[in-house]
């Protein structure tokens, strides 16, 4: 019974993987379909190559659309403008890897044929209440979140904050 039970969890875990990961390869088809043909409505591409991550940011912060791949937050700054443009992304999944990041390293966002490069800044550890770091800035910073502890099995209690600015 518990092999069964057991066996039963790995395989729907593995089909979520699966399924997650295969949405990626489409948005990324899509992505560089619509930078061939100059498409009006643009896909932002992430990348960090510290990190080995290269994966389509989807449009507004949802559960649905975070099972998809990282997600930018409606209302903060596009890719390369003055502000705050805020990503977030599952500890899990698409980010679970960026507690490696460290000062200095490179973010990219790419978006309608232009590629903006980021370097990292600052990270910090916050409450999920605390909701400063969705704040406009001056300048244009790109703020990436995700759980804390990223290695937790279970419910995370923080949030994992990653800023980066654009490089001149």
């Amino acid at each position: 019974m518990l092999f069964s039970v057991g066996g039963a969890l790995c395989t729907y875990v593995a089909g979520s993987y699966a399924w997650m990961y295969g949405e990626q390869v489409k948005l990324l088809r899509q992505w560089k379909s619509q930078n061939a043909t100059n498409q009006a409505e643009r896909l932002t591409k992430l990348s960090i190559p510290k990190i080995n991550l290269r994966d389509v940011v989807i449009e507004g912060i949802s559960t649905r659309s975070l099972l998809s791949g990282p997600a930018h937050m409606t209302g903060t700054a596009a890719p390369g403008a003055n502000g705050n443009t805020v990503i977030a992304g599952h500890r899990d999944t698409f980010f679970r890897h960026i507690h490696s990041l460290r000062y200095g390293d490179d973010v990219y966002l790419s978006n309608g044929g232009k590629q903006y490069h980021y370097v990292v800044r600052s990270r910090k550890v916050v409450q999920p209440t605390d909701l400063s770091v969705l704040g406009q800035t001056s300048d244009a910073e790109l703020t990436l979140i995700t759980c804390y502890p990223t290695h937790a099995i279970g419910p995370a209690s923080r949030r994992l904050i990653v800023v980066a600015r654009l490089a001149n």
